[in-house]
Protein backbone atom coordinates (compact mmCIF):
# COMPACT_ATOMS: atom_id res chain seq x y z
CA UNK A 1 0.00 0.00 0.00
CA UNK A 2 1.59 3.35 -0.90
CA UNK A 3 1.67 6.40 1.54
CA UNK A 4 -0.62 9.35 0.92
CA UNK A 5 1.47 11.76 -1.43
CA UNK A 6 1.33 14.67 1.34
CA UNK A 7 3.31 12.01 3.37
CA UNK A 8 5.80 10.97 0.37
CA UNK A 9 6.51 14.73 -0.20
CA UNK A 10 7.25 15.45 3.28
CA UNK A 11 9.61 12.30 3.89
CA UNK A 12 11.06 14.17 0.35
CA UNK A 13 11.48 17.49 1.67
CA UNK A 14 12.99 15.75 5.36
CA UNK A 15 15.75 13.63 3.41
CA UNK A 16 16.63 16.76 1.43
CA UNK A 17 17.26 18.63 3.78
CA UNK A 18 19.34 15.87 5.54
CA UNK A 19 21.52 15.72 2.39
CA UNK A 20 22.41 19.42 2.77
CA UNK A 21 21.97 20.19 -0.58
CA UNK A 22 22.48 24.14 -1.35
CA UNK A 23 19.67 25.56 -2.42
CA UNK A 24 20.08 26.75 -5.72
CA UNK A 25 18.88 29.90 -5.56
CA UNK A 26 21.45 30.87 -3.30
CA UNK A 27 23.14 34.26 -3.58
CA UNK A 28 26.53 33.40 -5.12
CA UNK A 29 24.88 30.99 -7.82
CA UNK A 30 22.28 33.54 -8.78
CA UNK A 31 25.27 35.91 -9.25
CA UNK A 32 27.38 34.19 -11.21
CA UNK A 33 24.13 33.66 -12.87
CA UNK A 34 23.12 37.20 -13.69
CA UNK A 35 26.80 37.99 -14.38
CA UNK A 36 27.03 35.23 -16.91
CA UNK A 37 23.83 36.90 -18.77
CA UNK A 38 24.80 40.10 -18.34
CA UNK A 39 27.69 39.13 -19.86
CA UNK A 40 26.68 37.53 -22.99
CA UNK A 41 24.26 40.70 -23.76
CA UNK A 42 27.66 42.99 -23.29
CA UNK A 43 29.32 40.65 -25.98
CA UNK A 44 26.31 41.37 -28.40
CA UNK A 45 26.57 45.12 -28.17
CA UNK A 46 30.23 45.39 -28.23
CA UNK A 47 29.96 42.93 -31.29
CA UNK A 48 27.26 44.95 -33.09
CA UNK A 49 28.73 48.26 -32.15
CA UNK A 50 32.68 47.36 -33.36
CA UNK A 51 30.82 46.72 -37.18
CA UNK A 52 30.19 50.26 -37.76
CA UNK A 53 33.17 51.43 -36.10
CA UNK A 54 35.68 49.29 -38.19
CA UNK A 55 33.29 50.50 -41.33
CA UNK A 56 32.83 54.67 -40.55
CA UNK A 57 37.05 55.22 -41.21
CA UNK A 58 39.75 54.21 -43.68
CA UNK A 59 42.45 54.72 -40.98
CA UNK A 60 43.65 51.18 -40.44
CA UNK A 61 44.80 51.92 -36.32
CA UNK A 62 40.36 52.66 -35.77
CA UNK A 63 39.64 49.74 -37.71
CA UNK A 64 42.24 47.71 -35.95
CA UNK A 65 40.85 48.86 -32.47
CA UNK A 66 37.29 48.02 -34.02
CA UNK A 67 38.25 44.64 -34.21
CA UNK A 68 39.83 44.47 -31.18
CA UNK A 69 37.26 46.08 -29.48
CA UNK A 70 34.77 43.20 -31.58
CA UNK A 71 36.85 40.05 -30.47
CA UNK A 72 36.23 40.72 -26.65
CA UNK A 73 32.80 41.24 -27.38
CA UNK A 74 32.69 37.38 -28.49
CA UNK A 75 34.64 36.32 -25.75
CA UNK A 76 32.71 37.89 -23.35
CA UNK A 77 29.55 36.48 -24.86
CA UNK A 78 30.98 33.25 -24.96
CA UNK A 79 32.42 32.97 -21.71
CA UNK A 80 28.74 34.70 -20.24
CA UNK A 81 27.23 31.86 -21.93
CA UNK A 82 29.06 29.36 -20.29
CA UNK A 83 28.77 30.50 -17.31
CA UNK A 84 24.96 31.03 -17.30
CA UNK A 85 24.16 27.82 -19.23
CA UNK A 86 26.17 26.17 -15.94
CA UNK A 87 24.82 27.85 -13.47
CA UNK A 88 21.35 27.37 -14.59
CA UNK A 89 21.92 24.12 -15.34
CA UNK A 90 23.19 23.04 -11.97
CA UNK A 91 20.04 24.24 -9.81
CA UNK A 92 17.78 21.90 -11.84
CA UNK A 93 20.64 18.59 -12.27
CA UNK A 94 21.21 19.22 -8.38
CA UNK A 95 17.48 18.69 -7.17
CA UNK A 96 16.94 15.91 -10.23
CA UNK A 97 19.80 13.98 -8.64
CA UNK A 98 18.17 14.42 -5.39
CA UNK A 99 15.12 13.44 -6.86
CA UNK A 100 16.47 10.15 -8.33
CA UNK A 101 18.24 9.20 -5.18
CA UNK A 102 14.98 9.13 -3.67
CA UNK A 103 12.80 7.05 -6.07
CA UNK A 104 15.67 4.39 -6.07
CA UNK A 105 15.86 4.57 -2.44
CA UNK A 106 11.58 3.83 -2.17
CA UNK A 107 12.35 1.36 -4.99
CA UNK A 108 14.85 -0.39 -2.69
CA UNK A 109 12.59 -0.68 -0.10
CA UNK A 110 9.91 -2.17 -2.21
CA UNK A 111 11.67 -4.89 -3.56
CA UNK A 112 13.71 -5.91 -0.35
CA UNK A 113 11.65 -8.97 1.38
CA UNK A 114 10.21 -7.51 5.19
CA UNK A 115 12.11 -8.71 7.80
CA UNK A 116 11.87 -11.62 9.62
CA UNK A 117 9.23 -11.67 12.44
CA UNK A 118 10.98 -11.74 16.21
CA UNK A 119 10.51 -14.89 18.18
CA UNK A 120 6.53 -15.01 19.60
CA UNK A 121 5.06 -12.98 16.91
CA UNK A 122 2.93 -14.01 14.60
CA UNK A 123 4.03 -14.29 10.88
CA UNK A 124 1.28 -12.96 8.44
CA UNK A 125 0.09 -16.06 6.04
CA UNK A 126 0.56 -15.48 1.95
CA UNK A 127 -2.61 -15.91 0.38
CA UNK A 128 -1.76 -18.77 -2.69
CA UNK A 129 -3.08 -18.07 -6.11
CA UNK A 130 -6.36 -18.53 -6.53
CA UNK A 131 -6.72 -18.32 -10.72
CA UNK A 132 -6.71 -21.05 -13.14
CA UNK A 133 -3.84 -23.40 -13.06
CA UNK A 134 -0.86 -22.67 -15.77
CA UNK A 135 -1.43 -25.26 -18.60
Amino acid sequence: MTAPPEARAERFVRELAELKIPDPAAARATLWLRLGGLLMAAGLVLGALAFPLAHATDNSLAQGDALAIGLGGIAAAVVGGALFLRYSLTGFLRFWLARQSYDLDRLGERLTPPAPAPQGEPRHAVTPHTGPAPR
